[in-house]
């Protein structure tokens, strides 16, 4: 489903397939830029996601690979709950940005160091 990174967002999230050879659309990478103003500034983060066969109408699966302590984000996993107010005309990039804006809530809690993995 199309609709790209909306603002304030561009530049901070991108996402593309992880196998350009995935005709079903399914695996994708995903990255996100720690929010301004908060202890995540210019953090790298990243994710996967999978588009099941219900996507649009369910939303994708996320799971942070890059860990992080955040509401919403498996401690165990990285996996990140389903998203509140989901429909099938919201898209990939704006799941991630609204990732994003949870993340400067997180910003404030104590954080890994820099560069951990949920799969160390």
């Amino acid at each position: 489903k199309g609709g790209g990174v909306p603002p304030p967002h561009g530049g901070f999230v991108s996402y593309g397939l992880a196998d350009p050879e995935d005709m079903s659309l399914s695996y994708w990478n995903a990255s996100i830029i720690g929010p301004h103003h908060t202890s995540l500034v210019d953090r790298l983060f990243t994710l996967n996601v999978y588009c099941d066969e219900n996507y649009p109408d369910t939303p994708p699966h996320v799971s942070f690979v890059s860990k992080i302590n955040m509401s919403g984000v498996d401690p165990r996993t990285g996996e990140v709950a389903n998203m509140p107010g989901w429909n099938r005309d919201l898209s990939i990039g704006q799941c991630l940005c609204y990732i994003r804006e949870q993340m400067k809530r997180a910003s404030k809690l104590p954080q890994p160091e820099e560069g951990a993995r949920f799969d160390d």
